[in-house]
């Protein structure tokens, strides 16, 4: 086949900006244009990722990463965008990711709508390198404009974002264009909803009820959030702690000023204040103990079992909310000693599960004793020093690795004030940033081995053969902290009942290493029902499987 009929296998990018539709940005515009410009040049698009998100780095673009895997695992030869601010605004993330797919994937990267020609032409590389600036430029120019717009409709007292429960936005017709209804931009009050709200202050404000308390009450009667939800306790706190309802245009972020607003207030000052006066005392008599260093082995893996239905259709999405993960709690005993647990999130939040805190020790050593138990296979110990001498190899220090190691220490302190000393972040919020920056900080510091000296690699990939072949030996010279990373390494979920432990879903690229000895999946963890049931099969299944049972 000549050059010139050569077909070369690519992919389209598609990055939505809502405030420039009208621009000709539109997803559907930029997927058009694309397929034309392949056709014309002999360009097969076998995917389109689309992020349909604004503002957002490339790092929390999730159709992005996974377009730059697929490149990595040599899928395609070319992207294409729309227009260089499409694939990146920022200047030194534009070229980060173009200087790597160009350099090291051999992947080209063009926009259909500007005619750089070669990008190893010195002249292409400049221009290409002037568009970037300006559309820098022009991102940051945006940002300015709208929060100095942002500021100017709250000095007038209009809110920005949604309205609460209580409020709603009064449909004015839809933007044909746009594809999207026109709101008005006043807030008007919901007869039906503002009752429940007041509804909700006044049971507080007895002192009777906590957040949790208030949910059930509620659920009960069939009524859902404004998104079609189950009340929670943390829907309850947030309503409960917003001073719109004061009429008040209101924003937890640090920097926002409270100030009047147009809206009409549903609670008055004194039962609001009386409610936050409930809030602070059920803190110092109720709510948990007081910050200490803690650690929970297995943190962020407990599911709970019984609510297992509400990971249907989640179960890829690390992003997702109200997943059945059992989050960590502390307690203090009568003699004032205190204990770790894990607790149902559904129990807390909505009181629809029966599953009770169950202590961090009796799952831990549940856990501890199967994974004790594992007997790796030779082509398996093989194949992990093979890889490990390839990540020796091909790893090196690197400054800017270290740069955003530092960085995201600094945000986790940062986040960690915020949700100790103020009330800007939920719980929720509070755990999924730490969760976030805790999974990237992991993969950082576990690829982080250069700098050692050949004879040093050799001894440390000699004595990791020793202690692989003896994996109860190995496992019983790791501090704590080691066992959860390798726990975290090689597990994705630990499914508890009660107080045992009934399924350990492991990550598929370690799925062979748990299930090539099927004896010793079938070994149940201390305290779970007879290998022989039928029940202990089905988990069985799960692990081998991947929760495909679910």
């Amino acid at each position: 086949m000549s050059e010139k009929n050569r077909v070369i296998k690519g992919v389209a990018y598609i990055r939505e900006s809502t405030e420039e539709q009208d621009k000709g940005f539109s997803p559907d515009n930029q997927e058009r244009t694309m397929k034309e410009y392949a056709k014309k040049n002999n360009i097969n698009i076998i995917k389109i990722y689309k992020d349909l998100v604004t503002g957002t780095s490339a790092l929390k673009r999730d159709n992005f990463q996974q377009m730059i895997k697929a490149g990595e695992e040599g899928q395609f030869k070319i992207i294409l965008v729309y227009h260089t601010s499409r694939f990146a605004r920022n200047v030194r993330e534009a070229r980060k990711y173009k200087e790597y797919l160009r350099e090291k994937l051999l992947i080209d990267v063009t926009s259909v709508t500007q005619h750089f020609g070669d990008w190893n032409d010195p002249s292409a590389f400049l221009n290409e390198g002037i568009n970037e600036l300006f559309d820098a430029y022009y991102s940051k120019q945006l940002s300015f404009w709208m929060r100095s717009a942002f500021k100017e409709k709250r000095r007038q007292g209009l809110q920005l974002g949604n309205p609460p429960l209580g409020y709603v936005k009064k449909k004015l017709g839809f933007d044909v264009e746009r594809k999207r209804p026109i709101y008005s931009k006043e807030w008007t009050v919901d007869k039906k909803e503002s009752q429940l709200v007041k509804k909700i202050f006044k049971m507080y404000s007895t002192g009777n009820y906590s957040y949790a308390d208030i949910a059930e009450e509620i659920n009960k009667t069939g009524i859902k959030t404004k998104y079609g939800y189950l009340f929670t306790y943390t829907s309850i706190k947030d309503i409960l702690k917003n001073k719109s309802y004061l009429g008040q245009v209101f924003s937890p972020r640090r920097n926002y000023p409270t100030l009047p607003g147009k809206h009409k207030a549903l609670i008055k000052e004194s039962l609001f204040n009386n409610v936050q006066s409930a809030i602070e005392e059920r803190r110092g008599t109720k709510g948990r103990p007081v910050a200490q260093h803690r650690f929970y082995l297995l943190q962020g893996l407990v599911y709970c079992y019984s609510c297992k239905k509400h990971l249907k259709g989640k179960e890829n999405d690390e992003n997702a909310k109200m997943l059945p993960r059992m989050y960590c709690q502390a307690f203090k005993a009568t003699n004032k000693n205190e204990y770790l647990t894990y607790g149902c999130k559904f129990r807390r939040e909505a009181r629809e599960c029966t599953q009770k805190n169950v202590r961090v020790e009796i799952i831990d050593e549940q856990v501890i004793n199967f994974i004790k138990g594992l007997n790796v296979p030779d082509d398996i110990i093989q194949m992990t020093l093979q890889k490990l001498k390839q990540k020796f190899s091909s790893t090196n220090k690197s400054t800017p690795a270290m740069k955003r190691v530092s960085q995201l220490k600094r945000r986790k302190n940062k986040i960690n004030f915020q949700f100790q000393n103020t009330d800007e972040l939920s719980e929720d919020d509070y755990l999924e940033n730490l969760r976030t920056i805790n999974i990237e900080l992991n993969k950082l510091q576990a690829t982080d081995m250069g700098g050692m000296t050949n004879t040093a690699i050799n001894a440390y990939i000699n004595q990791t053969e020793k202690y692989i072949k003896d994996f109860k030996m190995f496992w019983d010279t790791l501090e704590k902290e080691e066992m959860q990373k390798w726990i975290h390494m090689t597990i994705k979920r630990i499914w508890v009942k009660d107080k045992k432990v009934v399924a350990i879903e492991p990550h598929d690229e370690y799925k062979i290493l748990f299930t090539i000895h099927m004896k010793v999946l079938c070994h149940c963890p201390l305290g779970t029902p007879s290998e022989n049931t039928p029940f202990l099969r089905s988990v069985f299944d799960w692990v081998v499987c991947g929760l495909k049972t679910l």
